[in-house]
């Protein structure tokens, strides 16, 4: 079977786009108010219906971040076009670490039950009863989410949609400072990119290239961030997979797996991997290290992007020089609100959704956001703007979404008590390439051993519930 028939689940995720949720400084994922004005006024639209007369309009709204404008941020298109059509959000707060605790309270409580949620977690958590399937509200098959269909047909159980992929981004990007390429005569890895040369090989070389070249006292490193979980899925493989989306499998034994982390193992032997936590490009370039890997909310707006007289790269993940796929890979995360069970506002729901996506896909709106993104970070340009965009494209990429980030709570919440701030899932990727609390570093057979026979429990408990699921919905 094909991979793009066998990859699915969706972690909780956020995104870099500033089309619906609502400007805000601070840290990953949450956007950067924009320092222009609107670029596009935002006119109504006859393509998405009004809320109808008597149907409740307001919805309630559970997440991380607020959508609505908060100090002197202007209003997104998104919000723009759901208040035009009669729409309004109101939001309960919640952080990374309570979100899944929170909702799943509310709805035990019967009380301050949120219409929408940001994230959740395909398929253990809409076993648990936490979501509602969409298929009412939401035509597939409709032009309007064509480029997000092969997605959302991953989330499909007993023939009901419960996922609507609004938007994506690459859950993390490569960025290097290129003043440090040509200062070391190295080949810049953007030209390699657009030559279809950037792959594990060239990435390795020019880390053991750099850091080789440290003198007297000098420490370099080749990498710091978040990568092993994009890094290992080039191969086109990933830790769970599954054929029919209603039982699941362990994929640790695939080769292909192997052959990654035993590269990512070679790093940390070669000294090339700094593993401490960075915030940011800026202050991991300051440390000597040649790539720092994150989402693009890292390295780009105030306090994150690069200053004035900074000259910085971006490329995607490299690819597997192995893999053979006809598009390059993107670990993708998507935007997506999914409908909370027992929510009956399925008219302000459905208009919701339609905004979203109007906002994302109708080309003048998709200008007004690159307009605001070069606004607000003047020293990156167009052809940064487009790798961005291009490595979050569904029609330019294969998206790949690991299961193992849909099994349980333990395998997909980096606050779920596994190991201090990250999931099994996680920590299986990062595993070969930094040691863990203890300080004992993996090798992969070891990292199997050890955890192999955790996740097939984990994957007996969701397949049981699985079945037992779709016997009720009948």
């Amino acid at each position: 079977m094909s991979i793009s028939k066998r990859i699915l689940a969706f972690a909780a995720a956020l995104t870099l786009s500033l089309s619906f949720a609502a400007c805000g400084s601070g840290s990953g994922g949450e956007e950067s108010s924009s320092e222009k004005e609107n670029v596009v006024k935002v006119v109504t639209t006859d393509d998405i219906d009004p809320i109808p007369k008597g149907a409740e309009s307001t919805l309630l709204y559970m997440g991380i971040d607020d959508l609505n404008p908060v100090g002197n941020a202007e209003k997104s298109v998104g919000l723009t076009l759901f208040e035009d059509r009669g729409g309004k959000i109101e939001w309960t707060r919640v952080t990374a670490s309570n979100q899944a605790t929170k909702l799943g309270a509310a709805l035990t409580a019967g009380k301050d039950v949120p219409d929408i949620f940001k994230g959740g977690a395909f398929p253990y958590q809409v076993v648990q009863g936490f979501f509602q399937p969409v298929d009412e509200i939401v035509d597939f098959n409709d032009a309007l989410w064509a480029d997000v269909k092969a997605t959302a047909d991953q989330s499909v159980l007993n023939g009901k949609h419960y996922c609507v992929p609004l938007q994506y981004e690459a859950a993390a990007m490569i960025f290097y400072d290129k003043n440090v390429i040509t200062e070391n005569g190295f080949e810049d890895p953007m030209e390699m990119y657009y030559n279809d040369q950037w792959d594990y090989d060239a990435m390795d070389e020019l880390m053991d290239e750099f850091v080789k070249g440290a003198e007297g006292d000098e420490t370099r490193y080749g990498i710091n961030g978040y990568y092993a979980p994009q890094y290992v899925q080039q191969t086109g493989e990933t830790l769970v997979t599954t054929d029919d989306y209603v039982t699941y499998k362990n994929n640790l034994d695939n080769p292909k797996l192997a052959a990654a982390e035993d590269r990512l193992a070679n790093w940390q032997k070669q000294g090339w991997v700094e593993p401490s936590w960075i915030g940011n490009a800026a202050e991991a370039f300051k440390k000597n290290i040649l790539f720092y890997s994150m989402g693009a909310w890292a390295a780009t707006g105030s306090g994150n992007g690069p200053s004035n007289g900074d000259n910085w790269g971006v490329v995607p993940i490299p690819k597997d020089p192995a893999y053979e796929g006809e598009l390059p890979i993107s670990s993708a995360t998507t935007t997506q609100y999914m409908w909370v069970k027992g929510s009956t506002k399925k008219e302000a729901v459905k208009t919701f959704y339609e905004c979203y996506r109007i906002a994302v896909t109708d080309p003048e709106y998709q200008q007004n956001t690159k307009d605001k993104w070069l606004a607000d970070n003047p020293n990156w340009n167009e052809e940064a703007y487009q790798i961005l965009k291009d490595a979050a494209d569904p029609n330019k990429c294969l998206m790949i979404f690991d299961p193992a980030y849909g099994v349980s709570s333990l395998m997909s919440d980096d606050f779920s008590g596994f190991m201090s701030g990250v999931s099994l899932a996680n920590w299986i990727y990062k595993s070969t390439s930094a040691p863990d609390e203890q300080g004992i570093s993996y090798s992969w057979t070891q990292t199997k051993e050890k955890f192999s026979p955790t996740v097939d429990s984990e994957l007996k408990t969701l397949n049981d519930n699985i079945k037992k699921f779709i016997d009720n919905d009948k």
